[in-house]
């Protein structure tokens, strides 16, 4: 064996045995390597993985190459070697190449090869659920077509290389115990085979899902140890408000996939076609792939055309109760168009006669002649009741009715009965917009005849003698002819509230709390709120609140034990001069990027926790945090309308304090180990009561360096007992949740939501 003259020599050696590998005997596989005829495309995109398969780890050749990672696959491929080279240095062009292996050697992690080797173990029974796992992308492994081998690119000027280390050392293992172990892994180079479907339709899957989830799928095949292939579908979607959940559809051949890809295809076409028909829902399926809804019924490719034949049926009656709706709107809008032209007709009559005055009234002739000419009475028409002659009924049978019954219907039978749905719907709305126009014109004619009416009734009235007229005629007189109807103006006073939006108002609501509670909140208040963070105080001060009960030995003990193992259960006798502050004003901590030199609040301090701490201590402990929080509450009040979130595996209690969280998604982190979860989710409005456990609830801000805002938690405390409840609606769904690398677990989440209202005394 080559002298290696490194200072970690030993340490080289012990790596090399527990790889298995002896310099002087290298095993012939290594010494026997025959080219390759990959040609690696330039266009290639090498970090794409979308086949995974299960490879023999003997079959895989270990190529060397002085390259990075990101580098192209070209250039990683033109510029690597065989591993033998890099092993022996029997050529001078050799020795820099065995050098560098060393030192890759010596940099190895050997706890890497162990968490990599139970990490396959693993994959050996199951695959991931996503498919794609941690650090898959450090294998570097390609297929060559023309050859049918397998090959890996290590590239030398990386850091890490504890994936090749991991393939050497099974491969010599599997050399001397003459096994044939597999490793799951992505293959880089290849694309999805044509079994299942062809690129132009996968392409379609995606774009069909993400119309649907919002997100964009990843599609994987893979492949078992025996070659049979599965195409996995890997994606994220909403399932309650922003709640999102990752999902996974897995085909194990074709007519699946098929059937599939023609539902999504056709929920697509009726989604995008008739938006405002048809709007399919997603929701988590009981084996965590997804269902698609319509109406709340679950839609699959068994009852697409039942679905299909209803709907179709459904716009056939549609168009009936429509036809007929026409029908009837013609022959109303028939009389009102003749009734609004005879108002028009005898309004400009009455027009005339009133501008003859008028115009009369400006000289002395033209008053006396139209005294004179006048003089006789005219007589004031009557309203004219309009008789409109029955014509001959337009058929409600038409073509569009005349349709053939067939056992199933297509996609394209329903939009085009759908269109002709929407035009004719669409036709019945504007004669409904016409007629009402129509009733508003007459309605406005009428109170025009009215006033015209009046107008010439008063003419007339001082028609009895010329005297009379003649000092009528002289008055000014403005009387509005065209005096319409009065539209209502009022204007809406009724106030729109802002309503939160997590994503968007997070931080600047954390920040506003928070000011607002380090101005109005003293600091015995603050302390108590951030008690009442801690389960097991929030479990005593409300059974304080509920009920007053004095034993709570056993807090007590276990509060006294958590401070002894903090080392912080004081003698009676000890007191801190500092009173609480920061001994060491230089201690700089970060919150969030946010750095500052504040001290984290202590429960056994402000508690006063010690050896000699009794029961009637605590209890008076907790009355005075109680007192607190009740001062406390309702200084601060948000503003605005925000909707707070609480898991539980019971029901929701009216009386006591409850901690919420904003986000809903860590409201069921909380539960993880429940299989069905209840999710209250109260809405509050704005002006409403609230404490919010923002910084100045976890820290105290003596060096005034505390940033602003709700960096460490999400979360609110609302008094339950000042609220009345009225529940809103439930819905029911489910999320996924990861037990581990290859495990999930479905989950039942039944939403209750509550208004709220303040109560009363």
């Amino acid at each position: 064996m080559p002298k290696v003259t490194n200072e970690n020599n030993t340490d080289i050696k012990n790596k090399l045995e527990y790889i298995g590998l002896n310099l002087d005997k290298i095993p012939s596989k290594y010494k026997k390597f025959e080219p390759l005829n990959f040609h690696a495309s330039r266009n290639l995109e090498d970090d794409l993985y979308k086949v995974y398969k299960y490879v023999p780890i003997n079959e895989i050749e270990i190529l060397l190459t002085p390259t990075h990672r990101t580098d192209s696959l070209h250039e990683k491929y033109s510029k690597s070697c065989p591993l033998y080279e890099y092993l022996v240095p029997d050529e001078e062009s050799n020795i820099l190449k065995h050098t560098m292996f060393l030192k890759m050697l010596n940099e190895l992690n050997t706890n890497e090869i162990e968490r990599i080797d139970l990490e396959q173990k693993v994959f050996e029974k199951n695959i991931p659920f996503k498919v794609k796992y941690d650090d898959n992308y450090l294998w570097q492994i390609y297929f060559d077509e023309e050859s049918s081998r397998y090959f890996m690119l290590v590239p030398t000027n990386e850091q890490d290389h504890a994936t090749f280390f991991y393939i050497l050392k099974k491969q010599l293992e599997n050399i001397r115990k003459k096994k044939g172990d597999y490793i799951f892994v992505p293959v880089g180079n290849l694309n999805y085979s044509r079994e299942f479907l062809n690129k132009e339709e996968v392409s379609d899957i995606e774009k069909y899902l993400w119309l649907f989830t919002k997100n964009w799928p990843s599609i994987y095949e893979v492949y078992d140890k025996k070659e049979n292939n599965t195409i996995h579908i890997v994606g994220n979607t909403v399932v309650y408000e922003k709640i999102n959940s990752f999902y996974k559809v897995k085909f194990k051949n074709k007519e699946e996939l098929v059937r599939f890809y023609k539902l999504i295809k056709a929920l697509f076409i009726l989604q995008t076609e008739l938006p405002h028909l048809y709007k399919f829902d997603v929701k988590i399926s009981a084996n965590g792939g997804l269902d698609f809804l319509y109406n709340t019924k679950i839609i699959t490719y068994d009852n697409l055309s039942k679905m299909i034949k209803e709907e179709f049926e459904g716009a056939i009656e549609n168009i009936k109760i429509l036809n007929k709706q026409r029908l009837d709107k013609k022959e109303e809008l028939e009389v009102l168009k003749l009734l609004a032209t005879q108002k028009d007709s005898e309004y400009i009559q009455k027009e005339r006669q009133i501008a003859t005055f008028l115009n009369c009234k400006k000289s002395f002739f033209g008053k006396v002649r139209y005294f004179f000419k006048g003089k006789k009475k005219t007589e004031i028409k009557k309203e004219v009741n309009v008789e409109v002659k029955p014509k001959k009924k337009e058929k409600e049978g038409s073509s569009v009715l005349d349709v053939d019954i067939k056992e199933y219907y297509t996609i394209e039978d329903l939009l085009g009965i759908c269109k002709i749905l929407d035009e004719l719907d669409s036709k019945v709305k504007n004669m409904i917009l016409d007629i009402d126009a129509l009733k508003r014109k007459i309605e406005i004619m009428n109170v025009k005849i009215t006033n015209a009416d009046i107008y010439i009734k008063e003419i007339e009235d001082h028609k009895k003698s010329i005297f009379e007229f003649w000092k009528f005629a002289n008055k000014d007189n403005n009387l509005a002819l065209n005096a319409g109807s009065e539209i209502s103006n009022i204007e809406n006073n009724t106030k729109l509230n802002k309503t939160f939006d997590y994503e968007l108002d997070f931080e600047d609501f954390g920040v506003t709390l928070d000011k607002k509670q380090r101005e109005l909140l003293s600091k015995e208040q603050l302390d108590s709120l951030y008690l009442m963070h801690f389960n097991n105080l929030f479990e005593d001060i409300n059974f304080v609140k509920l009920t007053g009960v004095t034993n709570y030995k056993q807090s007590i003990e276990k509060l006294k034990q958590e401070a002894e193992k903090e080392e912080l259960l004081f003698n009676e006798e000890e007191f801190d001069i500092f009173g609480g502050r920061i001994e060491d004003k230089t201690k700089i901590s970060v919150l969030e990027n946010k750095k500052h030199r504040e001290a984290h609040k202590n429960r056994f301090k402000i508690l006063d926790i010690n050896k000699n701490t009794t029961d009637n201590d605590y209890q008076n402990s907790l009355i005075n945090i109680l007192k607190n929080l009740n001062e406390a509450y309702g200084k601060i009040k948000i503003d605005t309308d925000v909707s707070i979130y609480m898991s539980s595996d019971g029901s929701i209690n009216g009386k006591e304090f409850g901690i919420f969280n904003l986000n809903p998604e860590k409201a069921i982190e909380k539960e993880q180990e429940l299989g069905k979860i209840n999710l209250y989710r109260v809405n509050l409005k704005q002006g409403m009561p609230i404490l919010a456990y923002t910084n100045i609830a976890f820290y105290d801000n003596y060096n005034k360096t505390l940033p602003v805002g709700m960096n460490c938690s999400d979360e609110v405390l609302i008094d339950m007992n000042e609220f009345s409840f009225e529940l809103r609606r439930q819905k029911l769904f489910r999320i996924n949740q990861m037990i581990n690398n290859t495990e999930v677990e479905t989950k039942i989440i039944c939403v209750y939501e509550y208004d709220v209202s303040e109560v009363v005394e």
